[in-house]
């Protein structure tokens, strides 16, 4: 039987999720318990799972997987290391430091263009505006597992901030993240566990949440 609740129970979390970004020093960078650590880290292994039945048009197939996103879970540890890389080894002065500090753990989506070099677009039988067409349908894909991803953890309480990646994007932080160099970051998603939520660290809503409005609608009439 239908539950008439789960719409309302949808709608409830998409239009409460929100933009939050949470910053700290690195040295102010605070553990995880571990029976916490191990509590939150199935729920956001689950959420990521669950998002990943996202839809997508064409089988990517590389490693035999067919999505064509991937996701690579940096832990709350591990998180700090990275924002020491950052700040100490590739002299970033931007935020993305003091994000990689501040947050409980954090997921870059990436995505896999079909045709992500020169070599493999001229060994394509593929004309260019159909190669094209092809990769916007595996960036379109990874992007609603991302929206699946942030709504996911929105329900479990947790915070979250959609980051483009700066410095992430970078191949010195793929190579050392290991993350293949011909995947394109599409998010660094910043969680913050509920547990862990702390006032002293800084926080910055983001900036559209205020800036919308529904006159993008056009009902068709022919």
């Amino acid at each position: 039987m239908h539950d008439k609740t789960l719409p309302e129970t949808m709608e409830n979390i998409i239009r409460n999720r929100k933009t939050e970004k949470v910053l700290c020093d690195i040295e102010a960078h605070q553990p995880v318990p571990a029976e916490l650590a191990e509590r939150n880290r199935e729920l956001l292994l689950q959420s990521i799972k669950t998002a990943g039945w996202a839809p997508f048009h064409y089988p990517r197939k590389v490693d035999g997987v067919a999505e064509p996103w991937r996701a690579h879970v940096v832990w709350h540890e591990d998180a700090k290391q990275a924002a020491l890389y950052l700040r100490d080894e590739l002299n970033v002065t931007s935020k993305a430091p003091r994000l990689a500090a501040g947050c409980s753990a954090f997921v870059l989506v990436t995505w896999l263009p079909e045709f992500y070099d020169l070599e493999s677009q001229q060994a394509s039988k593929l004309t260019r505006e159909d190669q094209i067409a092809r990769d916007e349908e595996h960036l379109a894909a990874a992007s609603a597992m991302v929206q699946n991803l942030l709504l996911m953890l929105t329900a479990h309480g947790m915070g979250t901030y959609w980051s483009s990646g700066g410095k992430l994007r970078q191949s010195e932080m793929f190579n050392y993240l290991g993350i293949p160099n011909q995947e394109r970051l599409l998010a660094a998603v910043f969680i913050e566990y509920p547990e862990m939520r702390d006032d002293s660290k800084e926080r910055k809503a983001g900036s559209q949440r205020n800036n919308r409005s529904e006159d993008w609608i056009r009902e068709v009439t022919l």
